[in-house]
């Protein structure tokens, strides 16, 4: 009998004899359908198993939900989910995703021997400081530079490990109370029966501990430091070399510090290397921090200008890093004088390979450049040619007249003094004139000329009130007078003055002194000074770099040169503004009658905010001219090495003393040695210029162009492969430049394309 008729049974035999259909509540049949037994295969078990069930899936889903935020993958693919897990494995640094620290791991292993030990076929050993405690040392302010050595040889490293730590107070306090009490017990043995060596050394411990302990009640720390020294060298024998050379230089440099190896301890030494000092072998050493400040080591960092380029590595300092210099950051005017030649550029010289970089700089930042060239300089050896941006002037051809003038119309009342102040130093270059003679010279010049640009139309009496009279500047070259013109003037006046009754022999004489001059320039120099102004010199106001060349005039004659520069200085710089450049190299040839006039037109080149860099070829020259170039107000200086005397004449110069060590470097016999000085920054360096080009480089670049053009058929045919012609690469596109008309008397020929890699400064 099932359990519900069961219980139909024993409800029909109730006590009160009624039936379960008749008692208070009862449910309809169709209204129990949802309450089944817990029997049944769908009654109240089965209800809390589905809902047990529903409630743990729904725990699931609420789990999984948890772990999808907390997942940094949720919504990836599969492929996209490995991509990233990869990546995140890399991240956590394993060798074999980062295929360039297994290029510099270790591929041998460490092999270990009993002072030293074997890496990447290379020896290092691991060194310990080890000091004299009874020695008293009376190091330096900063002797902790000593401890770097230098000059190890080719391949040498040298690493100096140091660690500190701060002693508590504690333990102070536990060390000096133990100290105190065992030195005077030690004092007193060493009186009663200690000989002279022991006696000496209880005293040295006695006063060091008198001297920690008044530094530690002043304020001072206490610190336990040890010191390490890795040496690596390519070969044991180097390493056997470099290690020696150490022992010598500490003996020199401290005398009571000596380094040496744990012998058979070189692993635990290496593994040791950045433990805790209380894991290293050895006590180490204690200093106060007062002591101890000495040990820092106070290195120059050089040169690092943001905007710097490479000219060379550090000398005479611990360290030799990099010269990073901004050529270009100068206001005003810039010196360098060096006598060195380089021999890899056919013998020029250092000064002209610094005014090429100093050239390529101001161009690169949208400057132009005049290039003034008085020692024979060949600036299309010294960097690129800059074919497409460069006018080159031979002055030996004569393609500026002398008696033109430049300038703007509105200036010609102070165009016309200074013009004829020029003229004058140009006949004072042909011509000797003593103090008796100068003056009386100068003013027959002066008033000679006037007149005769008077009678040409040019000028005018009175030229103030006359302004519309005046036809100075641009004028057409053939309309402008030649030095033809001016003779006959001479002559005239000359003749005048010989046939008076009353003659001024002063006058007489200093026309006398003009027609000779002035006729000797016309009949042996008439190439020169009788000329019209060429037209294509106009082109010049277009080029970005132009090159005045006097070299040859130099070997004509001096003053003819000399007077060739006055006449070209003023029309070099006139159309130049801010952040230009004038370069001078030789500026040691300039005579010192001219350099008035120089100073003169450079005022009002810096006045518009040009610049001059001067360059000599000789250290003492530059300080004898010091007057012109003005070197001790330069935004920097370059020189090359200098003699004791040259020294000492340079300090005098700058009225102040430069540090002993600068001294004793600078002095050094070396060819590449440069100093250089900015402001308050001294730097010594080996120069190593970067110019743009290396004519070694270009030799090798172009055998290994012919070995594979030579190779290239004999490859084809190995490999079954008919033999391609050579195809050239096609041209690159070029943007258009500002190109300048051809010039009379440049240097070779300009092609129309400019070199591809050269890259060009936007022009204005």
């Amino acid at each position: 009998m099932s359990d519900t008729n069961r219980g139909g049974a024993q409800l029909n035999k109730s006590a009160t004899g009624t039936s379960d259909h008749s008692l208070p509540g009862h449910a309809s049949p169709s209204s129990r359908g949802a309450a089944l037994p817990f029997s049944t295969a769908t009654g109240g078990f089965a209800n809390l198993r589905q809902a047990a069930l529903a409630a743990e899936a729904e725990q699931r889903a609420q789990k999984r939900q948890g772990h999808e935020a907390d997942d940094p993958y949720a919504g990836l693919s599969p492929k996209e989910r490995r991509i990233a897990r990869r990546a995140a494995r890399r991240l956590r640094g394993t060798f074999e995703d980062y295929p360039h620290l297994l290029a510099i791991k270790p591929r041998e292993g460490y092999v270990f021997r009993s002072d030293y030990y074997d890496v990447d076929g290379s020896a290092a050993c691991v060194l310990g400081f080890f000091h004299d405690e009874a020695a008293r040392d009376d190091f330096g302010a900063f002797w902790g530079i000593n401890r770097i050595p230098a000059n190890l040889g080719d391949g040498v490293s040298v690493v100096v490990f140091e660690q500190v730590r701060r002693m508590g107070e504690k333990w102070i306090d536990d060390r000096i109370s133990t100290s105190d009490r065992i030195g005077k017990l030690e004092q007193g043995e060493q009186n009663a029966s200690g000989t002279a060596s022991t006696r000496r050394k209880a005293e040295k411990v006695s006063s060091d501990i008198d001297i920690a302990t008044a530094e530690i009640q002043d304020g001072a720390s206490y610190l336990h430091v040890h010191n390490r020294l890795l040496v690596k060298a390519p070969t044991l024998t180097a390493l056997e070399e470099a290690v020696d050379r150490i022992k010598r230089l500490y003996i020199d440099r401290f005398g009571t510090v000596s380094v040496a190896a744990y012998p058979g301890e070189q692993r635990q030494e290496l593994s040791a290397l950045t433990r805790a000092n209380d894991k290293k072998r050895g006590r180490g050493q204690h200093f106060t921090s007062v002591e101890y400040a000495g040990s820092h080591s106070l290195v120059t960092n050089g040169l690092n200008d943001p905007s710097g380029e490479y000219v060379g590595s550090m000398l005479g300092d611990v360290n030799t890093s990099a010269v990073l210099f901004d050529v270009n950051a100068y206001e005003r005017h810039v010196v360098v004088a060096d006598s060195s030649l380089n021999t890899v550029l056919g013998r020029a010289h250092v000064p002209d390979m610094w005014g090429s970089k100093i050239s390529q700089s101001a161009m690169l930042n949208n400057g132009r450049v005049v290039h003034l060239v008085l020692d024979g300089a060949d600036l299309d050896k010294l960097g690129p040619k800059f074919s497409a941006l460069t006018a080159s002037l031979n002055m030996s051809s004569g393609d500026i007249n002398m008696f033109e003038m430049f300038g703007d119309r509105e200036e010609e009342l102070s165009i016309f003094p200074a013009h004829l102040d020029k003229i004058v130093l140009m006949a004072e270059q042909a011509y000797e004139t003593t103090d008796d003679d100068r003056s009386i010279i100068r003013g027959s010049l002066k008033e000679t000329l006037t007149q005769f640009y008077i009678d040409k139309g040019m000028w005018s009496r009175n030229a103030k009130t006359n302004r519309s009279r005046l036809r100075l500047v641009d004028l057409d070259h053939r309309h402008v007078p030649r030095l033809q013109d001016l003779v006959s003037y001479f002559d005239t006046k000359y003749r005048e003055l010989s046939m008076r009754a009353a003659r001024d022999d002063e006058a007489l004489h200093a026309y006398n002194v003009l027609r000779l001059v002035f006729t000797d320039l016309l009949d042996n120099n008439g190439d020169l000074f009788n000329t019209h102004t060429n037209d294509a010199i106009d082109g010049v106001f277009e080029a970005r770099r132009v090159v005045y060349d006097f070299s040859k005039l130099l070997r004509r004659g001096h003053g003819i040169a000399m007077a060739q520069l006055v006449n070209t200085v003023g029309f070099a710089v006139d159309n130049l503004s801010l952040g230009d450049t004038v370069i001078i190299h030789g500026t040691e040839h300039i005579a010192d009658r001219v350099k008035g006039y120089i100073h003169t037109q450079f005022e009002r080149l810096f006045a518009r905010g040009g610049r001059v860099a001067y360059l000599y070829n000789d250290v003492e020259k530059m300080l004898a001219d010091a007057s012109f170039n003005r070197f001790e107000r330069a935004d920097w200086t370059v020189l090359g090495p200098m003699g004791d005397k040259t020294v000492a004449d340079y300090q005098k110069h700058l009225a102040q003393d430069i540090p002993p060590d600068l001294e004793r470097l600078v002095t050094t016999k070396n060819r590449n040695l440069a100093y250089l000085r900015r402001g308050v920054t001294n730097v010594v360096f080996s120069l190593d210029l970067a110019l743009g080009m290396n004519p070694a480089r270009a030799a090798h670049r172009e055998r290994i162009e012919r070995e594979r053009r030579l190779q290239a058929p004999a490859a084809a045919a190995t490999s079954g492969r008919r033999p391609t012609a050579a195809v050239p690469s096609p041209e690159p596109i070029r943007q258009p430049v500002m190109r300048p008309r051809t010039l009379p008397g440049a240097v070779g020929t300009r092609p129309a394309p400019i070199d591809p890699p050269t890259r060009l400064a936007r022009t204005r």
